[in-house]
């Protein structure tokens, strides 16, 4: 990240002096309430859609592994989206890159590796398998609470990149709503992953990014 002059550190300084934002800690305990009720909603559209019986049939170590990947990818996407403890919530541009880019490619190679992996046990697995739309609009679905819950829990509160915050927000948002949908699909073929999986992850992202570039960005103040 390039570093900021003296006078543009000056102009951040006065913008977030004069601009009324609630206290970060109580913004950070907001955020992370979030994460809980956006497991229940994921909860509720997996059971409501029958899900343990319709994830049903891969094999014990492909679910679990798949499961981990997915739990692990979407934690340390949301820590870096939202940073941790009750530091400022401007990532460095690098981070945020890191998430909103990141996440979906390690999720997609993962995923193919272990669908590759677990091909010989699968017979018949990838034929007719549909093609992902489901899972696309599940991810969407499960994602879009978490999504604009802390779009407006941040708003206005980036001077520096509100387009990246918001994208990694986006991603961190859709990963995290994968776990559930991963829990729900049983089908491994490379077309159904990026189609129905990694997707959607950037979808979000170009929606964060989008959104949060109107949302996120600290109003400027006139020169006095």
């Amino acid at each position: 990240m390039t570093p900021l002059s003296p006078s543009e550190k000056a102009r951040l300084l006065e913008q977030m002096r004069r601009v009324s934002v609630p206290p970060r800690r109580i913004v950070r305990v907001r955020e992370w309430i979030v994460l809980p009720v956006g497991v229940i909603v994921a909860a509720t559209l997996y059971f409501a859609l029958n899900g343990p019986e319709h994830g049903s049939g891969r094999p014990t170590w492909l679910y679990a592994a798949e499961a981990l990947t997915w739990v692990a990818v979407a934690a340390v996407s949301m820590v870096g989206a939202l940073g941790h403890g009750t530091q400022s919530s401007w990532q460095p541009r690098g981070v945020l890159l890191a998430v909103a880019l990141g996440a979906p490619a390690v999720l997609f190679a993962a995923m193919c590796a272990l669908g590759a992996a677990a091909e010989p046990h699968m017979a018949g697995a990838g034929v007719d398998a549909p093609r992902g739309i489901k899972c696309l609009e599940l991810t969407l679905a499960a994602a879009v609470f978490p999504l604009m819950a802390l779009l407006h829990l941040r708003r206005e509160s980036d001077p520096v990149h509100p387009a990246f915050t918001g994208a990694a927000l986006g991603s961190a948002s859709g990963a995290s709503a994968g776990v559930m949908v991963e829990f729900w699909c049983p089908v491994a073929t490379t077309a159904h992953i990026a189609l129905g999986h990694v997707l959607p992850i950037l979808v979000l992202s170009a929606l964060g990014a989008l959104l949060g570039a109107r949302a996120l960005a600290m109003p400027r103040i006139g020169r006095s």
